[in-house]
């Protein structure tokens, strides 16, 4: 409650920056990729058998538009039957940034490798409440770096061709313990889509997956502001 609250009293600031901006407040440009969901093995097979077979990845910068400057990166997911821009029931969204911790956040940019998404680990950093199995806090981690490229872009790109862009999502059920694979997302096939028009919602919970705390709170004041000022497509 006390997040929703702050995020009220913060949305008209974000609205007018994703207005200025013409595009997200934070996330500006992406790219965009189809993957295949995997379920893993061990205690939370069952959850990542329900976020399959599919889902939509957005890899992104938090701030700059193209330039590899000290930034955040994130990883947006769509867990989806089939990878589409428009949201459908059942549809779960889960977004992910080089923030372990919320109290991080300002000191992100100095762990985070700008240069390649596949050499850095994405936290959901608020938990989630999932239906059937309790309190979680996730988080993403790939299975290897990207091969050499020009900038980031390119660099995924190489290794979605060469079969090794592959994250494993994880969760923990407690501060401190210790983190189960719950589902390997394998990169296939670069998707162009209008990134405008896609529009992520942490609260899109289609698979049993409920945000939870102060910073999503804050989210649900300050998303539909910003993405009611920027271009509709």
């Amino acid at each position: 409650m006390a997040g929703g609250a702050a995020g009220l009293l913060l949305a008209p600031l974000f609205g007018l920056g994703s207005y200025l901006r013409q595009a997200r407040f934070f996330h500006p440009s992406g790219v965009c990729y189809r993957a295949e969901v995997q379920p893993a093995a061990g205690e939370l097979h069952a959850l990542g058998e329900r976020l399959g077979p599919a889902a939509l990845v957005r890899l992104s910068g938090a701030w700059w538009r193209s330039r590899e400057w000290p930034d955040v990166l994130g990883i947006a997911l769509r867990f989806q039957q089939t990878p589409g821009v428009a949201p459908r029931d059942g549809d779960q969204d889960l977004l992910l940034a080089t923030i372990p911790l919320p109290v991080f956040t300002p000191l992100a940019p100095l762990w985070t490798n700008v240069h390649d998404f596949l050499d850095n680990t994405y936290y959901g950093v608020s938990p989630f409440a999932v239906t059937g199995i309790g309190s979680l806090r996730f988080r993403l981690r790939p299975a290897a770096t990207s091969p050499a490229g020009a900038d980031r872009q390119s660099r995924i790109a190489a290794a979605t061709a060469a079969g090794t862009a592959v994250l494993q999502l994880q969760a923990q059920r407690a501060p401190g313990a210790s983190w189960h694979p719950v589902a390997d997302l394998r990169l296939m096939a670069e998707l162009v889509v209008d990134q405008e028009a896609l529009r992520f919602s942490p609260f899109r919970q289609g698979r049993g997956i409920a945000p939870r705390g102060f910073i999503h709170g804050l989210r649900r004041g300050v998303y539909p502001f910003s993405q009611a000022s920027r271009p509709a497509s």
